[in-house]
Parts: C-alpha cells; structure tokens; sequence
C-alpha cells in the first residue's frame, strides 16, 4: 500500500450505513428546533395537582382557674345611699372647717372670757400666738383639702366613703382642742388659777 493509499479516507461498503455524524448545534431549549404548530407542557406532579390543605390554627388551652381565683368574688360596690350621705358632710365638713380657722382667730377674746368667769385679771396674749393661730388655720384648711381629695377618690371607685368627713371632722376637733390646750397650759395665771395658787379677785361692789 502506498502512502498515498494509506492517507486517503476509508471508503464504507455499499450498504454499509454512514455512522452517525456529530451535531455542532446546541441543544434545543424551550422548542426552538420544534416543528410549527407543535407544543410541550411538563407533565403535572401529583402532589402539584392534589389541592392544598388549609392550615388550621392550634387551638389555645384556656387558662386554668386556680383555687385562689374561683374563691375570689368581685368587689361590692357602695350602696347608693352613701354617695348622697358623703356630699352632704363634705358640705357641712367645709363650713366646720372654715368655723374652726375663724375659732383660731378668737382665742384671745375667749381666754378673756374665761378670765372673767374665773375673775383672774386681763389676759395678755403671748408673742408666740399669732404664729400658732396661723400654723393652727394652715392645718386645718389642709385637712379639709385631704379629706376631699380621698372621698372623691373613694366615691369614684365606688367604695364606701362617708366615713371620711367623719374621719376628718373628729381630726379637725382634735387639732381644734390641741392648740387651745397649748395656749392655756403657757398661761401662768390660768394655771395658777387650775392648780389652785391664786386665788380670784373678788369683783368690787357697788
């Protein structure tokens, strides 16, 4: 065989068939070498096809009642009665509170008038006493404002609030009473005359 011979291509036989040639194209996507008028859909899953089930909510365990909480009982509400009872002594709480500071102004003239039932001289007030009639009307007008406060504040819970004014009006009293004592126990004469040092002087006669 010559060389010639040897470098020429291998003939097939008749009837041989052509091995098959290799396709430069790319491959196809999306039917881009499909014929006219054909089409491809991908067949459908079945877990595509069978409908979704709706997700039910857990239901939520109510909250279980503890023994404390079933033995609790809701609170009573104040009876009707006592709205109408707390007003009226707020009002007369507000006038007694006025009368006891205007009182605190007259100690003066009523320590004269129990000098002359004890027939012990002229009363001479002492430098102290302004202040204390004005620390004695402070604390008065001041009570008064807490007890208003506190009612209004119990009547709107409607929680029984007449005991209040009564509260503060026994309060008001023993303020009241306190700073007549202070005066009379630092008055010399008047307790010269309590103990029974002095003695009254006797009234002239006619």
């Amino acid at each position: 065989m010559t060389n010639d011979e040897a470098a020429r291509p291998e003939t097939p036989e008749p009837g041989t068939p052509a091995p098959p040639s290799a396709d430069e194209r790319p491959r196809p996507r999306y039917g881009e070498y499909a014929p006219p008028g054909w089409s491809w859909q991908p067949p459908e899953s079945a877990e595509a096809s069978a409908p979704a089930q709706p997700v039910r909510p857990e239901p939520i365990p109510a909250p279980q009642q503890t023994p404390s909480d079933a033995s609790a009982k809701p609170a009573r509400r104040a009876p009707g009665w006592d709205r109408i009872l707390t007003i009226g002594l707020l009002a007369f709480g507000a006038f007694g509170a006025w009368n006891s500071a205007a009182s605190l102004q007259e100690i003066p003239r009523q320590m004269q008038l129990s000098y002359d039932l004890m027939g012990v001289g002229t009363f001479t007030p002492p430098e102290w006493l302004p202040t204390l009639v004005l620390v004695g009307t402070i604390i008065q007008l001041a009570l008064y404002a807490v007890v208003l406060g506190l009612s209004i504040l119990r009547l709107r819970a409607g929680r029984l609030a007449f005991w209040v004014p009564l509260a503060g009006g026994a309060a008001s009293f023993a303020v009241t009473l306190v700073l007549l004592s202070i005066v009379m126990l630092n008055d010399p004469t008047y307790v010269d005359f309590v103990t029974g040092i002095s003695t009254p002087t006797p009234s002239p006669t006619p």
